[in-house]
């Protein structure tokens, strides 16, 4: 059976089978635009540091993590040991400082890891990475200390989006709003579907009252992240300026939701993620790799965290992903019967889950084992599978779906993978209607998706049912105009349904794209000897036949032509 793969991973977990894989993403996101820490407070740890620094070459006082005393992971202890040595050996050198800076930060020391970047920075005035990590933390804490670093950055490498952002965050503090929206527009240029801009722009416009552009800063917002209940909040604030009290009081209800939106991609932060020893280091590193498509790199992180007493259920099931698509099946089969057994009975797992939460990671876990056994060839078994996962998707919020999208726009996707999944089965088994039935779910489910609308035109196609399979070519062709099969196949249905004017202007968007499209340029000539226009029909059929000499067909078409006159 011939297997049609795609690997797409989102920041939770994964989502279908089919083509494509899915940008890479990081753990890392920006704080909110509010200080949390007092500048008073954190300007007196931060002095302390630098005095125990004290950047004198006779002696170098490392900065320590006040409660380094309490650490007891010897991997930690010995990177933290090797780190402080190096900087000992070598102060003089930005790349040991900023080593450091890294332990530091990414096991949770962000005050003590500050003057390292500061001191790396100093060393090395133009390397934008200094200024950039000492200008991220400073952005909540100090802000005006950030403005002034964080435009050093951006002065050294102006396209790095995140450097805005946090540099907006700053600046918005300081209640230099028009400063600050200059920099989202600029970070929403460089990176559009940033989890940041177009939110913080609808803050800055309502802070402004402005409130039409503020609704359509949200929007937007709300658009690339369903489930922001920051943006949800903000939209109900602008319904009620605008007087909308229904709208108002539906986003009021989504906010109450927790938040879910995609994670700031900031590739800067991979570097200071190596430098992590300890076990949720080891998993966010698996995970980042996962989103790369770099799956035996993922499946070497996860490995030192698998063992009898690992009860974390999310590293198993990561792992059983990172086994699945390294082709060690049968390993991932057991990984996700671990997962299961977890989940089904493990007193302390079942008491730190939700009980809907539970459901999703079993339905999860199914989904995984249908993937085996259709990579496997074992169809039956793959179209069991995804129906159990099916039955926990209904379990967890109703067999109609009509659970509001907006509180968990994750399982929606997840759900409408599982359906478009399931009907990839059963088009491989030749099970057309059931294909049909299951891919029009999904759609239902995520109705914007294009890789569905392309499947089920497919499968419309096969049973040639064009009418149906129009609707769909045409949603293709509106969001890809370069997509040669779907432009082809639509004039063809035109053709066919005798819309002999549509289907000319359909085969010269092909031909415009593709000079060379022998069978645009033949279905060309048709529409024109329908429509009477025997001359381009003639000169249709001439440019296949010097595209690809002796074709039968056009010598036909240009035979019948030439007996017509």
């Amino acid at each position: 059976m011939a297997h049609r793969k795609e690997t797409l991973y989102d920041s939770i977990k994964l989502e279908t089978w089919k083509a494509g894989k899915r940008a890479a993403s990081h753990s890392f996101t920006l704080p909110p635009f509010h200080s949390s820490l007092s500048a008073s407070l954190f300007l007196f740890l931060l002095l302390m540091c630098m005095i125990g620094l004290g950047f004198a070459a006779e002696e170098i006082a490392v900065p320590q993590p006040a409660d380094l005393s309490l650490v007891a992971e010897p991997l930690l202890l010995t990177a933290i040991e090797t780190a402080q040595k190096a900087v000992k050996a070598a102060p003089e050198d930005a790349e040991t400082w900023g080593k450091l800076g890294h332990i530091y930060l990414v096991h949770g020391w962000e005050v003590p890891a500050m003057p390292c970047y500061l001191r790396a920075s100093t060393l090395a005035p133009d390397e934008f990475r200094w200024h950039y990590f000492f200008g991220r933390m400073a952005s909540q804490r100090e802000p005006q200390k950030a403005v002034d670093v964080l435009t050093r950055a951006i002065a050294l490498d102006p396209s790095y989006a995140p450097a805005h952002l946090y540099l907006a965050s700053a600046l918005r503090i300081l209640g230099r709003l028009d400063e600050a929206r200059d920099h989202l527009k600029r970070a929403k240029h460089l990176q559009p579907k940033n989890p940041f801009s177009e939110l913080w722009l609808g803050e800055i416009a309502l802070a402004k009252q402005e409130v039409k552009l503020a609704r359509t800063h949200l929007r937007r917002a709300l658009r690339l992240n369903p489930g922001q209940s920051e943006a949800h909040a903000l939209m109900a604030q602008v319904a009620v300026a605008l007087r909308d009290t229904q709208v108002a009081k539906q986003h009021a209800e989504a906010a109450r939701q927790p938040s879910y939106y995609t994670k700031l991609a900031d590739p800067l932060w991979w570097e200071v993620l190596r430098a992590g020893v300890t076990a949720p280091l080891y998993a966010e590193r698996g995970r980042r790799y996962i989103s790369e498509g770099n799956f035996a790199g993922a499946v070497a992180e996860f490995e030192p965290l698998i063992s009898h007493a690992q009860k974390d259920v999310e590293v198993w099931l990561d792992y059983s992903i990172a086994l699945l698509h390294t082709a060690r099946y049968s390993e991932a089969l057991a990984a996700l019967e671990s997962t299961r057994v977890l989940l089904r009975s493990d007193e302390e797992v079942r008491k730190q889950k939700k009980p809907d939460e539970i459901t999703y990671l079993n339905a999860q876990v199914y989904y995984y084992i249908g993937q085996i056994y259709y990579e496997t060839g074992r169809a039956d078994a793959a179209i069991q599978a995804c129906q159990k996962a099916i039955q926990l998707c209904n379990n967890l919020v109703g067999t109609s779906h009509a659970a509001d999208r907006n509180s968990a726009p994750r399982h929606f996707t997840f759900f409408a993978n599982v359906y478009s999944s399931l009907a990839m089965v059963y088009e491989d088994s030749s099970q057309l209607e059931q294909a049909i039935v299951q891919y029009e779910k999904a759609l239902a489910l995520t109705p914007a998706n294009p890789t569905l609308h392309r499947d089920l035109a497919e499968v419309y196609w096969k049973k040639r049912r064009y009418a149906e399979a129009e609707s769909h070519y045409k949603v293709i062709v509106a969001k890809d105009a370069t997509d040669l099969q779907a432009g082809y196949r639509l004039g063809l249905i035109f053709l066919m349904s005798e819309r002999y004017a549509e289907a000319v202007a359909q085969f010269k968007s092909v031909i415009k794209l593709d000079a060379t499209h022998v069978r645009a340029h033949g279905a060309l000539g048709i529409a024109y000897q329908e429509l009477g226009n025997f001359s381009e029909a003639a000169v249709a059929f001439e440019t296949v036949l010097r595209l690809e000499p002796g074709n039968e067909n056009a010598l036909k078409m240009l035979e019948q032509l030439h007996e017509g006159k």
